[in-house]
């Protein structure tokens, strides 16, 4: 149960700090580096939430399933910018941004996977 509660912590940290911080300082504008360790470190905190209530519940989580729980998260996540981006008359970066900001999360979740797997 802790490592759930240590996961969803995790994953609140980084929302506060991409929502109450970097959005509002336009961080990401002028550092645009900044949103793909944010997306990496997004990969790994869902894949690790993902891989703490597998273990509590005694379920193996395998690859495949870490992934699509992931994308699921992804694509929600991404959906979220669009409509940020679209609210408040913003530039959006475009299909390929978005393609690179799952592939960097996907980076993410396969390292939890690989580092936190039991």
């Amino acid at each position: 149960m802790k490592h759930i509660i240590s996961s969803v912590l995790y994953l609140l940290v980084l929302l506060s700090l991409s929502v109450f911080v970097f959005d509002p300082s336009k961080l990401y504008f002028e550092l645009q580096w900044l949103d793909i360790p944010m997306h990496i470190l997004g990969g790994f905190g869902v894949a690790s939430l993902v891989l703490a209530v597998a273990t509590y519940k005694k379920h193996k989580a395998t690859f495949v399933t870490v992934m699509m729980f992931y994308l699921l998260v992804a694509v929600g996540w991404e959906l979220y910018e669009v409509v940020k981006v679209t609210v408040h008359h913003l530039m959006w970066g475009g299909w390929q941004d978005t393609i690179s900001d799952i592939i960097n999360g996907a980076i993410g979740a396969s390292i939890a996977f690989y580092l936190l797997k039991k």
